[in-house]
């Protein structure tokens, strides 16, 4: 095995790596001449080819051609370089930012291949590029395994390159995950992927500490956006408002009555608790105060066409509102969300296809605020739809997940909610069955077949003859 005469080059080498010092900034030391106590100093001899040299290394122009990251080619002249870029016509191009080939291409034309300083030093370029560039992983490899063939005391620079990389890796993991954090959320919590795992019964005792924490969640809610408001309580619901009380108190009032309605049509006994204590309602007569809290508490961005949503955070049941000056549009959104605050605690919280899950939303906004304008809006809007020949099945398909929902004019909750209504008035059991069933994991047609007793075909079928001919 060959071994190179500079053996302090190495070692120089792994020590500002380990110090956190660039390779170019650690001089590797030159030999020089001894020369007797009282004999006049010699001159410096040149450095041998197995030897690194100065941090720039200077080269004859070399007309080069390379790619970088994003795919754009660069022609020139290249002048000098060193281990973190190089320098030339096109002015100064660190390596990470090339295509990690062109890296080693560019190398193999201007390296010492002799040094296993030069192979360390390209196996350390190729593990940071291998941040952006997880290919690169194997020319670092390369490199390594070329650096130990020509010296094998170079183990202890790798070693000092990967923990170098791995520490600045790590560290650029944490700040994106930070920045991540930071991020307000576009998408609409009823999008997620929630599990089937059910929920389990709490004791009276700790239903009574989860009460306890959801009122401190909600004053910490509060206190982010600078607020603080008194509440009105019921058996189910925790109401804070910056309303008239009075006002507060009849929200609390209509959230009980939805409450009540869904837990008869779901077959629970009228004392079932089935949120995680109780369920917390923020409303805000300022839409600047309902943004803050979307924003603070949440870490949601709410846009302009949303006045309301519904946070499920693990088992705990928030909603937050604006007060829209139009009452029968407040009233519509408080109890759609609701709605769903009750669907992710019933059972588990999986939830159902998305035009069932807003379908069933927008059904019960419609049977207890019936004829109000949300109700009928929405209804004109799926009757049209329907007797126009739209396409059913496409309604039903369209998803979160592919950024298809709610579809054009929001016809997916039309439908979903005139569908929700015919199967329950078609099958009521039928229908609790179906969504016992998909919350327990079923695909949502299977247990369309196997509990509710229809296809997906005869259903839509169903459907279109039925409201081809009744409003």
């Amino acid at each position: 095995m060959r071994k190179p005469a500079n053996m302090a080059a190495l070692t120089l080498l792994a020590a500002s790596i380990a110090a956190g010092i660039p390779p170019q900034l650690a001089d590797p030391p030159r030999h020089q001449v001894e020369t007797p106590p009282d004999s006049p100093a010699q001159e410096e001899s040149p450095p041998k080819p197995s030897e690194p040299i100065d941090t720039a290394r200077i080269v004859d122009s070399i007309r080069i051609r390379f790619r970088l990251a994003d795919g754009v080619r660069v022609t020139g002249e290249l002048t000098q370089w060193d281990s973190e870029g190089f320098d030339g016509s096109f002015g100064r191009r660190e390596w990470t930012e090339l295509d990690f080939e062109d890296v080693w291409r560019l190398h193999q034309r201007v390296m010492d291949k002799d040094s296993a300083f030069d192979w360390v030093s390209l196996g350390r370029t190729m593990l940071l590029i291998t941040l952006d560039q997880p290919k690169a992983r194997k020319r670092a490899d390369q490199s390594f395994r070329l650096a130990l063939k020509r010296d094998s005391d170079a183990e202890a620079a790798i070693e000092a390159a990967r923990a170098e990389i791995a520490a600045i890796g790590k560290v650029r993991a944490e700040a994106e995950a930070a920045v991540e954090a930071e991020r307000l959320k576009t998408e609409s919590p009823e999008s997620l992927d929630w599990p089937v795992n059910p929920w389990p019964q709490l004791s009276p005792e700790k239903r009574e500490a989860a009460v306890a924490e959801m009122r401190a969640d909600a004053d910490n809610a509060l206190k982010r956006a600078g607020l603080a408001l008194q509440p009105v309580e019921t058996d189910r619901f925790i109401v804070f408002s910056d309303a008239p009380r009075s006002d507060t108190a009849l929200w609390a009032f209509e959230l009980d009555r939805v409450y009540a309605a869904l837990t008869r049509r779901f077959n629970l006994p009228e004392e079932a608790e089935v949120f995680w204590g109780k369920a917390v309602i923020f409303v805000f007569t300022e839409r600047d105060r309902f943004v803050l809290v979307e924003a603070e508490a949440f870490r949601q961005l709410a846009s302009p066409a949303v006045d309301g949503m519904c946070h499920p955070v693990g088992p705990k049941v928030f909603i937050n509102f604006h007060r829209q000056p139009d009452d029968e549009l407040l009233m519509d959104g408080l109890i759609r969300e609701t709605v769903h605050g009750f669907m992710h605690r019933y059972r588990s919280p999986k939830r159902l296809p998305a035009w069932a899950n807003e379908g069933i939303a927008d059904y019960f906004a419609s049977a207890l605020a019936m004829n109000s304008h949300p109700d009928l809006d929405r209804r004109s809007l799926g009757l049209r739809f329907v007797r126009a020949g739209g396409n059913i099945g496409a309604a039903m398909d369209l998803n979160h997940a592919d950024g298809t929902w709610p579809g054009p004019d929001g016809i997916g909750r039309s439908i979903g909610s005139m569908m929700i209504e015919l199967m329950i008035r078609e099958q009521p059991a039928g229908f609790v069955k179906w969504v016992n069933a998909i919350k327990a994991g079923k695909d949502w047609e299977k247990a369309l077949r196997q509990d509710f007793g229809a296809t997906r075909e005869r259903l839509i079928q169903t459907f279109v003859s039925y409201y081809q001919v009744n409003d």
